[in-house]
């Protein structure tokens, strides 16, 4: 048999304001208040996000971005190589994993790639 719990919604519009006004998830949000289930606070922010009056308008806000210290320019420097090559690998990836397709389309005779006419299915 499945409990079911309820709620005030007091709580409700509080966990909804910490998690909006927070950079934390909605995993991090349920653990804060003891809540067993992410999905609860994902379905008390979408019900709240528009029905709230205390609040004009509750979206999250955007991360903000730190401003960039005069001495982390070698660590930036640093950020920057370390995501070019990550880029390059991820090019050379799939530049492999689309010679691999096909070599298999050309030696084992079967179509892998989507058509761009194919008709979808009428269902």
């Amino acid at each position: 048999m499945k409990i079911v719990k309820h709620y005030p919604d007091e709580l409700k519009l509080k966990v909804v304001r910490y998690y909006l006004d927070s950079d934390e998830g909605y995993q991090k949000t349920a653990e804060r208040f003891n809540l067993q289930y992410a999905a609860t606070v994902m379905k008390w922010v979408r019900k709240f996000r528009g029905e709230s009056t205390t609040q004009p308008e509750m979206s999250k806000p955007a991360k903000k971005e730190k401003p960039i210290a005069p001495g982390d320019a070698e660590a930036m420097a640093k950020r920057i190589q370390e995501l070019e090559q990550a880029l390059e690998t991820e090019r050379l990836r799939s530049q492999a994993m689309s010679t691999m397709i096909d070599v298999a389309e050309r030696d084992l005779k079967i179509s892998i790639r989507k058509k761009s006419g194919a008709k979808r299915s009428g269902k």
